[in-house]
């Protein structure tokens, strides 16, 4: 593995502050660890400001090729176990795209995982297909949905016509991608013009986050970009989109799925959640609340 270090994706700036000083006292340790809903260890490398636009981003991090390592052989048990929640989020997901494209059409979800969404998508008559970097998801998606075309890929490896997709929806996914700027470009060109883009990011501009500072939990050795509002717009600006919506985004955990979580942290509050996280009562309970993330909306804009 190797550690990069990299300019800001915004604003091309490599002049950087630190905010929080890395909780992994060990960079060489397998990356494996810290990655998914799975991960043994919570924690993550040095997060620096960009001193011109303000981006939070980690720096240094984990090369390209790393990533693309540990996400093609990622198996996240613990994303899986929670099919009620986040059926009801893909459904609310789907609510946001609907609000904004009624008409269905062409829709592509690139880290489908389990692939939920698309299973939504489907469902309601759009012409939909998903994408994911680990196999295992890849898998789980074909099991569930037989009737979706479900790929092994990456918004960098996947070859699509130009102009060919009227939605693209990355929910959870450009925080992890290698370089933000170059993915979203990449999407546009996939857009018909006025083509609908939809994600969620972490919000490092919440109050949630503001709250939490260094011990927010979207602090992530795999999260790493940390967009705000006025960030997150100055980029989609440059790849070619019109902003439409920025929202607070809720969501939705069984108590297991919560204290399995909390078990990923040292100390008494976690031992004391991986004692509990096995509990049937936990899985039967499930709690809605915001984690400091937004759900975005843009449209691709018409060429000249």
């Amino acid at each position: 593995m190797t550690l990069v270090h990299v300019p800001c994706p915004v604003c091309d700036e490599s002049d950087f502050a630190l905010v929080y000083p890395a909780t992994i006292s060990d960079a060489r340790e397998a990356p494996e660890l810290y990655f998914s809903s799975s991960r043994e260890r919570a924690g993550y490398l040095s997060i620096v400001r960009c001193q011109r636009c303000g981006l939070l981003l980690q720096n240094p991090r984990d090369d390209a090729a790393t990533l693309a390592r540990v996400y093609g052989a990622l198996a996240d048990r613990v994303y899986d176990a929670e099919d009620a929640s986040r059926t009801a989020s893909a459904e609310e997901h789907l609510d946001l795209v609907e609000a904004y494209r009624s008409e269905r059409g062409r829709l592509l979800d690139v880290g489908c995982a389990s692939g939920l969404f698309v299973a939504a998508a489907h469902g309601r008559g759009w012409q939909a297909r998903g994408a994911d970097a680990s196999r295992w998801m890849v898998e789980r998606a074909r099991e569930r949905s037989p009737g979706a075309r479900f790929d092994v890929g990456t918004l960098e490896s996947l070859e699509l016509e130009p102009e060919s997709l009227d939605v693209v929806t990355l929910f959870d996914v450009l925080e992890h991608v290698d370089d933000p700027r170059a993915a979203l470009a990449r999407v546009a060109r996939w857009l018909r013009p006025g083509g609908l883009l939809v994600l969620s990011v972490p919000n490092s501009g919440s109050w949630m986050a503001k709250l939490m500072g260094r011990r927010w939990v979207l602090l992530l050795r795999e999260h790493l970009w940390y967009f705000s509002p006025e960030t997150l717009a100055a980029l989609l600006e440059r790849s070619g989109y019109e902003l439409c919506n920025t929202r607070m985004k809720w969501v939705s955990f069984s108590l297991a799925n919560v204290a399995a979580r909390l078990g990923q942290y040292p100390g008494p509050v976690g031992s004391l959640a991986r004692r509990v996280a096995s509990h049937p009562t936990l899985r039967r309970l499930t709690v809605r609340f915001p984690m400091g993330e937004m759900d975005v909306v843009a449209r691709r804009r018409a060429a000249g």
